[in-house]
């Protein structure tokens, strides 16, 4: 039997686009589903996977995306729902393989959902990244 799990987050960052050049603030949220069989009743630690990938998001979270180090340069040219959202799947791919799959060899990154929002919370639209 295969469980997903899912884990929520959410992060203030400003960017620019062609379509909109002056920097302004967005809250993005962030849905990330696991999949794998329990082992001992779980398929990982919510807390300690939850913490390893809150230092992805936290190296962007309150930045001006165009000019953060850390994303490529397509990603900084237009920090967009897409392309945030492959940058977080390749970091959590990588935290997984490097420091919970020798722990449990089924885990697996199903999904990396991006929504941009407003700062108020309006929601205009998302991403989903997934392994199908």
């Amino acid at each position: 039997m295969t469980t997903e799990l899912l884990l929520k987050f959410e992060f203030h960052a400003s960017h620019s686009l062609s379509v909109r050049e002056v920097p302004h603030l967005h809250l993005w949220r962030m849905e990330v589903v696991l999949v794998g069989e329990p082992r001992d009743g779980m398929i990982i630690n919510l807390p300690e996977v939850r913490t390893a990938f809150e230092t992805v998001i936290a190296s962007l979270s309150q930045t001006y995306l165009n000019d953060n180090p850390l994303l490529d340069a397509s990603a900084k040219a237009t920090p967009t729902c897409e392309t945030l959202g492959a940058y977080f799947f390749r970091n959590f791919e990588s935290i997984l393989k490097r420091q919970f799959l020798p722990r449990n060899p089924t885990i697996k990154l199903k999904s990396v959902q991006v929504a941009i929002c407003e700062p108020d919370g309006f929601e205009w639209g998302a991403a989903k990244l997934s392994t199908v």
